[in-house]
């Protein structure tokens, strides 16, 4: 039985992002979001806004770190609309700079199928170093320059001058046509200016492509914090000059926020204020700036979330804003979201703005002739301003602050009144909704309807709202092919377990209770990812999403059979070892889903959701002494001979390319032995862990054999020789002799299995056979054969460990 409770929310969540981003950067191509890497995170993704499905394009090269880095989109006279090239730069002299480019052609295209076959696939959808006419390596910034958290946008009369801003409060403009800076100033602000926003002030978006207008004059606004600034540049003279911009209270703490450009308005998302403390704040406020009337109006704790670091987008067709990844102050998140650009402004704003003149600023401008000489005069004026507009500011906040919560109000009623309609109502409300215009819609309602009596002219946003909703909530469950499932929406009254849990039951059916009685069960509320929901804070977190989903499942009031004695783990030490870049191509291949997908799903498993302790090479590259010394400085620096840290288990990972006798190939193509490898856990060479469960989870080749759909590898009662010591279970994801390929398959099944049941105090050897099960479903199995070898005496059972 599903459980869906459906609260308004101005944000939908998406398709989560492939793997956690946090500043990351994103540009527009049509229909798709090229999302362009972030902090520990190389990969770019195309994600497709109508199918609402992500794929990947390519990696950064190994050596470039991309870490607060910049991606724009050039503007190019081509006619040829299904490919565009992107420009990455960024780094300081800590963190190596690099200047790259893309030529990017769809890759849901039937163009990029044919190129991907063709010679010509190696000069599109990678990166490669951007270069002059004569083909000669560019590096956009100096020796000395600082781009960690910068911004760009892209301007001049042919779209040829890339302006960028960084810290420490410096802008500087880069000629693409001759590849040479002609211009660099100082920003008159004394703030360190990084992770800031700066958009083009001549157009929608942020200044990420700009179309062509020959125009000699650029004009940009920046914020940071408590900074604000308008920005003209004179192409004629070369000059820049700047006026300070009013920046409102709520968000002058604030900084790394995302933010978009609509029309005359400025959204900002979020934001932290730099604080490393517990006291540290992370905005979950949505903001609004008008750069017409140079005000500001502040949306209070509007956003689902805490996060920052995050990136916002525009759609192509201006409905929507899309909010990628993020940072939550502890780890970065593959959230994707968007909202409603009408959500956030009104009926004037909406329409295209005219040009905007600087009338509004005349007197307070400084430019670089005069120096810093007026920079006195510049605050006072900015200090008459504040002082002029606070009280209109104020009464303008608490009057859209009221209007906000009229309309919540008038949406709560009218969700209680569509709720109560009878079904074939819904059904011809819907019916009129989908097939007439908005303005023939309104009409009925108002003049034709059996409700028209009762609705009014202000009434019609919230029922379109809810009509909108409630598709998006039957399209949803739509999706679920659950055999023997009754859906039914539920009104809580509180956050809490326990009201779920009482709502829950008035859903049940005598039949239900029937079973609970005959079968001696239980139900058990689950989340959509079948996540076991047992406390208050499980369904606070579930309401983070504006569709959140319970399944009511059944089970038996003992625990599972457990025959003998066990042992839980609740402060293990989780070591990984991942190779996937080798030297020699032509006889290991790379194995790039080592990095992208068995990392990140053990990573899931035992770092986030069990919160033990994991250690993992940094390098995709290791030789057989890199894995000798990377064992030896975890047992050295970890203190693990006299176990100081009281970790009560051991899980060694082990991802790579395998050989006979169990063996590991390094990226140099030797061999390291795992054998020897767990030899050196034994109780007689490592006693402080002689009575302690020793997990190896080794997804590697045993050979070269291919493994065939039809064929069944029996492998019989016999016991298995050559592991003496105690203690010891080790999983190999396929039998000996045969090949795995590089799909990921047990480290994926593995992380759902053991997420699902853990909380149960299921034991792990049976998780073992829900695991090939798992395998066994999908298409891909033949590679996989999972074999285990146990030379424990007890059942194992995880436990999360708890936070200090």
């Amino acid at each position: 039985m599903l459980l869906t409770i459906k609260l308004y929310s101005p944000f939908q969540s998406l398709a989560d992002l492939p793997t956690p981003f946090s500043q990351s950067q994103c540009v527009l191509h049509k229909h798709e979001l090229l999302i362009c890497g972030g902090i520990d995170r190389k990969g770019c993704y195309s994600y497709h806004i109508l199918k609402d499905e992500y794929k990947f394009i390519c990696e950064y090269p190994i050596n470039v770190e991309v870490q607060g880095h910049c991606v724009v989109k050039l503007v190019e006279n081509s006619k040829d609309s299904n490919q565009t090239t992107l420009l990455s730069f960024g780094g300081n002299t800590y963190t190596k700079r690099h200047t790259l480019m893309m030529r990017y052609v769809s890759v849901w295209s039937n163009i990029s199928k044919k190129l991907n076959k063709s010679n010509e696939f190696n000069i599109y959808n990678g990166w490669i170093p951007f270069t002059d006419n004569r083909n000669n390596p560019i590096i956009i910034g100096r020796d000395n320059d600082n781009y960690l958290g910068l911004r760009a946008v892209i301007g001049g009369s042919n779209n040829h001058l890339l302006f960028i801003t960084y810290p420490y409060n410096n802008i500087s403009v880069f000629d693409l046509n001759t590849f040479q800076f002609i211009k660099h100033d100082r920003l008159p602000i004394n703030n360190y200016v990084e992770y800031h926003c700066f958009v083009s002030k001549s157009e929608n978006g942020q200044g990420q492509e700009i179309m062509k207008t020959n125009k000699k004059k650029d004009e940009m606004l920046l914020f940071y914090r408590n900074d604000g600034l308008s920005i003209e540049y004179d192409e004629n003279n070369n000059s820049f000059r700047f006026h300070r911009l009013l920046v409102c209270d709520d968000i002058e703490p604030f900084a790394y926020y995302a933010y978009v450009r609509i029309n005359d308005i400025i959204l900002f998302f979020g934001g932290w204020d730099c604080g490393l403390d517990d006291e540290s704040v992370i905005s979950k406020s949505v903001y609004k700036y008008s750069i017409r009337e140079n005000k500001w109006m502040t949306f209070q704790n509007i956003l689902p979330s805490s996060l920052f670091h995050r990136f916002a987008i525009l759609s192509e067709d201006s409905a929507y804003v899309h909010i990628l990844g993020g940072w939550n102050g502890k780890q970065q998140v593959p959230t994707h979201s968007k909202t409603k650009v009408s959500e956030w402004l009104n009926e004037a704003e909406m329409k295209k703005s005219e040009p905007i003149e600087n009338g509004n600023n005349e007197g307070e401008e400084s430019d670089e002739e005069e120096g810093n000489d007026n920079e006195d005069k510049n605050k006072n004026g900015v200090d008459n301003i504040v002082k002029q507009e606070e009280s209109e500011k104020q009464n303008q906040v608490k009057k859209d602050s009221d209007n906000i919560m009229e309309k919540a109000e008038q949406y709560k009623k009218w969700k209680k009144w569509f709720i109560q309609r009878e079904q074939k109502d819904k059904l011809e409300m819907i019916e009129h909704f989908k097939t007439m215009s908005n303005e023939q819609f309104q009409v009925w309602l108002l003049n034709e309807c059996k409700w028209k009596n009762e609705i009014t002219k202000d009434d019609i946003n919230s029922i379109c709202v809810l009509i909108d909703a409630y598709l998006d909530f039957t399209a949803e469950d739509k999706k679920g092919e659950e055999v023997n499932q009754l859906k039914n929406l539920i009104n809580m009254e509180e956050l809490t377990f326990k009201e779920l849990l009482r709502q829950s039951y008035y859903c049940l059916e005598a039949t239900d209770f029937e079973k609970i009685n005959e079968k001696n069960l239980k139900p058990q509320l689950l989340n959509i990812k079948n996540d076991i929901i047992e406390k208050d804070e499980d369904v606070e977190k579930e309401f983070k999403n504006n569709k959140p989903t319970f399944k009511i499942t059944w089970i038996s009031f003992q625990h599972p059979v457990i025959l003998g004695k066990t042992k839980i783990i609740k402060n293990a030490l989780v070591i990984m070892i991942a190779i996937s870049e080798y030297i020699d191509n032509t006889i290991w291949s790379n194995l790039p889903n080592v990095k992208r997908k068995d990392f990140e799903n053990f990573k899931q498993l035992f770092e986030q959701e069990l919160n033990y302790e994991m250690i993992c090479n940094s390098s995709s590259n290791m030789t057989k002494d890199d894995v000798r010394d990377f064992m030896d400085g975890i047992i050295l620096n970890f203190q693990l001979r006299k176990n100081t840290n009281k970790y009560d288990g051991l899980i060694l990972v082990i991802c790579g390319h395998g050989e006979n006798g169990n063996m590991l190939v390094t990226s140099d193509g030797k061999h390291v032995s795992i054998d020897e490898m767990r030899t050196s856990f034994n109780c007689d060479k490592m006693e402080s862990f002689k009575d302690l469960p020793k997990i190896f989870i080794i997804d590697a080749c045993r050979g070269e054999n291919i493994p065939k759909s039809h064929e069944i590898v029996m492998r019989g009662n016999k016991a298995l020789y050559g592991h003496n010591d105690d203690g010891f279970l080790i999983i190999w994801s396929t039998t000996k002799g045969h090949r795995v390929a590089d799909l990921s398959l047990l480290s994926e099944c593995m992380k759902k299995v053991v997420v699902s049941k853990y909380k149960s105090g299921y034991p792990f050897k049976q998780m073992l056979q829900d695991i090939r099960t798992e395998i066994r479903n999908n298409k891909s199995s033949e590679w996989y054969c999972v074999e285990s070898q146990d030379t424990t005496d007890y059942d194992i059972i995880f436990e999360s460990k708890k936070s200090v």
